[in-house]
């Protein structure tokens, strides 16, 4: 421990012994005391390579614009496989937006003389473009070729430092694709050097259905499982010459995937000869439903400790969605998922991390600490040390975002975990997205790691940051603790108040299959027509004029797709002498519908 932060160390040890583990408001206390040692000694740590990225990162900060423009170079540049393609996108948004700023003025003169030549010789021009982005973003986005990755992999070991290795990919299409990834993450825990990867339920199966929940999860779970048994044949060895099993991570993407995730977890780990495997899953805190979900995973898990099986592992972490979940919330007529405000995500965060510490929950559930914010680290991490859990959680953080407070929390604690992000030089147009869903989420004006690479202690950055985190500690016991979606088709449709002006009109939201309650809807209706096939199965008749007018037309029988063989309705084939009389029936108009006014036919 530096001589900085251990004169801090023994002070806060001295009150900590004092203190009341239920006064949440004291411990808070500590823990900014805590924040403050720990950013002294980071701003020590920094180096000039570190300086020069804050520098970077506050130039885009200053321009949001200029997210906006990296966005369309990602989006419209750089997905094309052909050089010359590329090149065309490339110049015409230099050309209509100008170059970003945050770019150095270096950069800045290299992207003017693509604007000039890059055309001429777009096979040379854009190699060099996209070489340069993955040189720039090596730090974060680490090589998946194996040989460079386990380079990095025995750097990080030799410094105490874990790590946990996620692969950047493409989107799962189909089941080819699923089993080349599936192939992939068994590869990968046969390699000595990684310890820990993570997973997405995603990129396991191309036909993810929440409404076919239960053929979902079945081979989720059978591909999980797999997953897990490698992971436990496969031994990692820590520098200490402590040998372990492999762990594998579930990570949560959207929303709608959030229950299957967490239902997938606890079924797979419920089969026979997983009863000592190691594995975790994360949750999103900016999701009001993940407290009630880390509440159901406790319960289960406390069960799973009584029976002599292994304990499981949380990683809590703010969410990184946000954005992708507003826009999808807007299009489908639905309330945001994630709550509206941040201080919301911040109390959630802190009462996830206080459930999740007491001992009962704890020897059950093992913690990590996911979180860049110093604040809400120094909390935890007091909060440990008084309840003397302290051994059951570790801290993670991303590989090459403020390494400075890394290095400085490292001296404190020596459990940490780094998340990495890999991709294969072929498939870094997902590094770049990657890379921009982290720069959105990192620079919103009330995220911690927008301010880490330049913040001083007492600055007017701090003091915002420290307003924040006492108010976040002041609404963890009254903010939201379950879904802000509610739709429930079961219940009888509501029928909108009449309006003066059809101009009003909202359109009905669509139906939300993510939550349980409309996939049981789903079912039910599926129930009542099953039986209702061959024999029994539908007739659909002919009517024109307003009159039936089937018995002269031909049967023609419908089959169910989902049950070959099966009958699922029988319709007439109209005549020709039937669409003459439904023609002529609409030419003649004889209820005046096609004379109506707009007002009229709204009323």
């Amino acid at each position: 421990m530096s001589a900085v932060v251990q004169p801090h160390m023994s002070k806060i040890r001295e009150r900590l012994h004092n203190c009341d583990a239920n006064d949440v408001s004291e411990l808070a206390e500590l823990a900014i005391e805590l924040a403050r040692s720990i950013q002294v000694r980071a701003k020590e740590l920094q180096t000039p390579a570190e300086r020069r990225q804050q520098a970077e990162l506050d130039r885009m900060v200053q321009h949001p614009r200029d997210k906006a423009i990296l966005t369309q170079l990602t989006d419209q540049a750089f997905r094309s496989e052909r050089a010359a393609r590329a090149a065309d996108q490339l110049v015409h948004i230099l050309d209509v937006q100008g170059i970003p700023r945050f770019f150095s003025p270096i950069e800045r003169t290299m992207l003017r003389g693509f604007q000039s030549f890059g055309g001429y010789l777009p096979g040379v021009a854009v190699p060099l473009v996209k070489e340069k982005m993955r040189h720039e973003t090596a730090n974060v986005i680490l090589p998946a070729e194996m040989e460079l990755l386990k380079q990095h992999l025995a750097e990080r070991r030799r410094e105490g430092v874990r790590m946990n290795v996620n692969f950047l990919g493409e989107a799962i299409l189909g089941e080819r694709e699923a089993q080349r990834r599936l192939e992939a993450y068994l590869q990968a825990l046969q390699s000595p050097e990684i310890e820990c990867v993570s997973v997405k339920i995603s990129t396991l199966y191309s036909q993810i259905s929440t409404i076919a929940r239960a053929e979902t999860l079945k081979i989720l779970a059978n591909r999980l499982e797999l997953l897990y048994r490698a992971a436990m044949r496969n031994k990692f060895v820590h520098r200490t010459g402590e040998q372990v099993s492999k762990f594998v991570y579930l990570d949560m993407e959207e929303y709608r995937d959030m229950s299957l995730t967490s239902e997938v977890f606890m079924q797979t780990l419920d089969r026979p000869g997983l009863e000592q495997a190691r594995a975790g899953i994360a949750l999103q805190a900016y999701v009001p439903d993940s407290f009630p979900v880390q509440q159901e995973i406790t319960a289960w898990a406390r069960r799973r400790i009584e029976q002599g099986r292994a304990p499981v592992t949380i990683r809590i972490v703010k969410g990184a969605n946000m954005e992708m979940e507003r826009v999808e919330a807007s299009q489908r007529g639905w309330p945001q998922a994630p709550y509206q405000h941040k201080v919301d995500t911040d109390a959630n965060y802190k009462r996830m991390v206080v459930f999740g510490l007491q001992p009962e929950n704890v020897a059950a559930v093992h913690l990590g600490i996911a979180s860049h914010n110093l604040f809400e680290v120094a909390f935890s991490l007091v909060l440990a040390a008084k309840l003397g859990t302290l051994d059951s959680i570790q801290f993670e953080m991303l590989e090459g975002m403020a390494n400075h407070q890394r290095r400085a929390l490292h001296e404190i604690v020596d459990n940490l975990l780094l998340y990495a992000p890999a991709c294969h030089r072929e498939d870094f147009i997902h590094a770049i997205g990657y890379l921009v869903r982290r720069m959105d989420e990192n620079t919103g004006p009330d995220n911690f790691l927008r301010h880490a690479f330049k913040i001083e202690v007492d600055s007017p950055d701090w003091q915002k940051m420290e307003s924040l985190f006492r108010e976040s500690i002041g609404r963890m016991a009254s903010v939201l603790a379950g879904p802000r979606r509610d739709q429930d088709r079961r219940q009888p449709a509501v029928q909108p108040p009449p309006t003066v002006d059809w101009r009003t009109l909202v359109n009905e939201p669509d139906t939300d299959f993510s939550l349980p309650q409309n996939a049981d809807w789903a079912h039910a209706i599926a129930r009542t027509w099953s039986d209702r096939c061959d024999s029994k199965a539908v007739e659909v008749a002919i009517c024109c004029g307003g009159s039936d007018q089937s018995g002269e037309a031909a049967s023609v029988e419908s089959m169910d797709p989902s049950r070959p063989g099966v009958v699922a309705t029988r319709y007439r084939q109209a005549s020709q002498r039937q669409i003459e009389t439904a023609i002529d029936c609409a030419t003649r108009d004889s209820t005046g519908w096609r004379s109506m006014d707009a007002r009229d036919r709204y009323e």
